[in-house]
């Protein structure tokens, strides 16, 4: 047996809840949130036990499965590494479960199994009621010698209580360390007679497997603070705010904070996760941790400050309070770490209302764990920072779904951010399963008309569909995933919605496409919305067009063949004017080239202007999310490599450098999110981690390392460097050639290795995994070859734009010229 019995059921409990959706969407039960309210208690959490006998112990697991997060206890010992379990579904339609091994955890004769049940995703202030106002729910199945030992009934104990009082995802957790520990309460021995017996919950959703990695604290990745200071109060520094005062600058541990002082700790690196102490403090007194990803850099209101200078920024976090609180028991020093919620943060502050000892800090990573499976590094040290970045905005926004930020009160499955990341994602990490669940939640999202929700899961505050470019994530992320891995699975399982989507598209609109809801999102140059609908609906029935080729659907091909007719049709007809563009803004002609829209000749017409438009405009880009994650490809594939080398290596706004000037250690939601010469960005909407724009990852591992599959998984690979070429002349002001790119890519089909300088002439060196062959485009830049030492015969490749075209079998090359 592997697997929830059918014997289980799924038990709950009243519980007076944190959120009710019967209030505000933005605001608490009891009162209006902002992010400097404190974090109030609660009475604790619904808590499960049973306990059962073992005679003999073999290869025994736990099958769960929670609506909410559930932590799990037995015999004294919390259950598995994995965190915030089981992960958010849409759970109208599906709750997920998963199976943990505990035949360490158990004993011969009598056993106790605890499970502690939080909101999390399902019934928190996340959820905007979108699923009702039920409390936590547990179902569970014990299996020992592969035999049913026990499964959740309402034979069960129930109760409110224990030491975590509140717990939410967006505004955090308060725990009372002078409550009796879940270790404790999970023993065998300690008495629960006094619990009431758990309830039926009946779950008309589906239970089904987990799919994909698991949400974990990530090996490796934990952070030490870089910088600490202790605070005593403010000074006046002119400003409205003025400017806190520092006692003390990195203290040595153990560090003691007294009363009416705060510890403000640098981590250097913005992440997601939560902060890990070694603490003490006097019983009784609350430790309060908050989290930001910003401090305040002058006390000046005019520059978006909201406090005093050195303290905590934090009012981009909108109402979510991003806050944990521990009530100490007695002076022993504990090990405390918030459980079942996440923060987005690079700087912390600590503060109590009587003097406090700290022993040890980590900031702890949490997210899906997902293996890594690329890396790019350059000459250019701005690039390479910005590379970081990117990454780290993927390992912070990975965490059960694909969330557009992790620290505001948002933290949602964003399609449009998605889709547009979706390709450096998978270059950056092995995220096929991580994508599989998710193609799985827009499936049951999905309206009974064929649209796709804007955000997935939907939410009670977000329930809009059909958005263009948001919605066809559900066309564009199973055919990108199918292109980086091979497998053949997500589009079998996903056709029939992908199908669903489109008619419905079909039956709705015609042929003008998706819902023109937010176009090229924070352009500086605006382009018609309409324009990008029909163009993403082209680019979709494209789409369509391959995959039910792949999987052996002559008729449906042959059927969005005639489709694709009638949209390009439509958009030929309302967007262009005697064969022309009838707008030209930048993403007018990036997404016009990138899916294929015009005819050969005019194509390279608008290269050319395109090109031509960027260097009027100062070598920088003008669009938004979608035209900023298809410009550089774009240019590359008209070989306009010096544009898109003079763009990536813009310092000036808007520019992918820019934000790594003004200090940062992710990906922005604005170009200008901060500015060292003005201050913060709008509040209403500012993200200091937020993926999308580093979708330029795509275009350094395609076309600047130059590793691109020729076939779906990598089966046949296409290495394509381009180097960089620029002359003196062609140098915009202050930049420099990238002489160097050396990358790794761990694909489906094994380790690709590809790197390049102009340090010392042309070297070129490339890594073919068994199994495959690559085809290399070689950049000629003398007329003789050397491959492994030896002169390559002109007969053994073919000339092509000035590339020798050269097969390479499994095997390691160094060319040089």
């Amino acid at each position: 047996m592997n697997s929830l019995s059918k014997n289980a059921v799924c038990i709950t409990t009243d519980y007076e809840p944190y959120f009710s959706s019967s209030s505000s969407v933005w605001s608490a039960r009891r009162s209006p949130l902002y992010q400097h309210t404190d974090l109030f208690p609660q009475s604790g959490l619904p808590m499960f036990a049973a306990d059962f006998e073992i005679k003999k112990i073999d290869n025994a697991k736990i099958y769960f499965s929670a609506l909410g997060c559930v932590d799990i206890y037995i015999n004294g010992k919390r259950a598995g590494n994995e965190e915030m379990k089981p992960g958010w579904s849409a759970y109208n339609t599906r709750a997920l479960y998963t199976g943990i091994k505990i035949s360490d955890l158990l004993v011969k004769g009598s056993n106790r199994i605890l499970a502690i049940v939080a909101p999390g995703w399902y019934s928190g202030r996340i959820s905007g009621g979108y699923y009702g106002d039920n409390p936590p729910s547990f179902i569970a199945t014990v299996v020992n010698g592969g035999k049913e030992v026990i499964s959740t009934d309402t034979g069960w104990r129930a109760k409110v209580g224990g030491p975590i009082l509140t717990a939410d995802i967006w505004d955090g957790e308060y725990r009372d360390g002078r409550k009796t520990g879940y270790d404790k309460i999970s023993m065998p021995g300690f008495n629960i007679s006094s619990w009431k017996k758990a309830s039926k919950f009946m779950y008309e959703g589906e239970v089904t497997p987990f799919i994909g990695p698991e949400i974990r604290v990530r090996k490796g990745l934990g952070r030490k603070p870089e910088y600490m200071y202790i605070a005593d109060g403010v000074e006046y520094n002119g400003s409205y705010y003025g400017k806190i005062h520092i006692s003390e600058e990195n203290p040595d541990y153990p560090i003691t904070v007294k009363t009416g002082q705060k510890l403000i700790i640098d981590l250097g690196q913005e992440i997601v996760g939560r902060l890990r102490l070694s603490v003490s403090g006097r019983r009784g007194s609350v430790l309060k941790v908050r989290y930001a990803e910003f401090l305040n850099d002058s006390g000046k209101k005019a520059r978006g400050n909201d406090g005093p200078e050195g303290s905590l920024y934090t009012i981009n976090f909108r109402s979510a309070l991003a806050k944990s609180y521990y009530v100490f028991a007695d002076k022993e020093t504990v090990d405390y770490a918030p459980v079942f919620t996440f923060f987005g943060f690079r700087y912390i502050e600590l503060s109590a209302d009587d003097a406090f000892t700290v022993y040890n800090i980590t900031g702890e990573v949490i997210g899906n764990d997902i293996k890594e499976t690329g890396k790019i590094e350059t000459s250019d040290e701005n690039v390479n920072k910005l590379i970081s970045n990117i990454i780290w905005g993927q390992r912070s926004n990975y965490l059960s779904v694909p969330t557009d930020c992790p620290q505001r009160d948002e933290r949602l499955g964003w399609t449009g951010d998605a889709q547009a990341f979706s390709v450096t994602a998978s270059y950056n990490a092995d995220v096929y399963g991580f994508f599989r669940k998710w193609m799985q939640d827009m499936r049951d999202s999905q309206s009974e008309s064929g649209g796709y929700a804007d955000v997935n899961p939907r939410v009670g505050y977000c329930q809009s569909e059909d958005a263009c470019a948001w919605g066809d994530a559900g066309i564009i992320i199973p055919y990108n995933m199918y292109m980086a891995y091979g497998d053949k699975r997500i589009l079998t399982e996903h056709y029939a919605s992908m199908e669903k989507y489109i008619a419905g598209l079909v039956e709705k609109y015609g042929y003008s496409g998706p819902i023109p809801r937010y176009g090229d999102w924070l352009a500086y140059d605006w382009c018609d919305n309409k324009f990008i609908s029909s163009a993403y609906f082209v680019h979709d029935l494209d789409i369509m067009i391959y995959v039910s080729n792949v999987l052996g659907k002559e008729d449906r091909a042959a059927h969005y063949k005639k489709l694709r007719e009638k949209a390009h049709k439509y958009f030929t007809a309302h967007f262009m004017k005697r064969g022309k563009l009838a707008e030209k803004t930048q993403c007018n002609k990036i997404i016009a080239l990138a899916f294929d829209l015009l005819d050969e000749s005019y194509a390279l017409q608008v290269a050319d202007e395109l090109e031509k438009q960027i260097a009027d405009n100062g070598d920088r880009l003008s669009c938004g999310f979608l035209g900023t994650y298809n410009l550089c490809p774009a240019l590359s594939k008209y070989g306009k490599d010096k544009t898109a080398y003079n763009l990536l290596l813009q310092r000036k706004e808007p520019s992918w450098l820019y934000s790594v000037d003004q200090g940062a250690t992710t990906i922005w939601e604005r170009w200008n999110s901060y500015t060292k010469s003005k201050g913060f960005g709008d509040v209403g909407m500012n993200s200091f981690n937020h993926y999308a724009y580093g979708a330029i990852g795509e275009w350094m591992y395609r076309f600047m390392a130059g590793i691109e599959p020729a076939e779906p998984g990598f089966r046949t690979i296409k290495l394509q460097p381009r180097i960089d070429t620029r002359t003196p002349d062609e140098l915009p002001e202050g930049q420099k050639n990238i002489t160097f790119v050396k990358a790794s890519y761990k694909s489906a089909s094994g380790m690709i290795k590809s790197e390049w300088s102009t340090e010392n002439g042309f070297v070129y060196k490339c890594s073919v995994p068994k199994g495959t062959t690559a085809v290399l485009e070689l950049p000629l830049t003398t007329g003789k070859i050397k491959a492994n030492g030896k002169t390559v015969a002109k007969s053994r490749y073919t000339v092509e734009n000035g590339k020798a075209i050269i097969r390479l079998a499994p095997g390691e090359y160094v060319f040089e010229q």
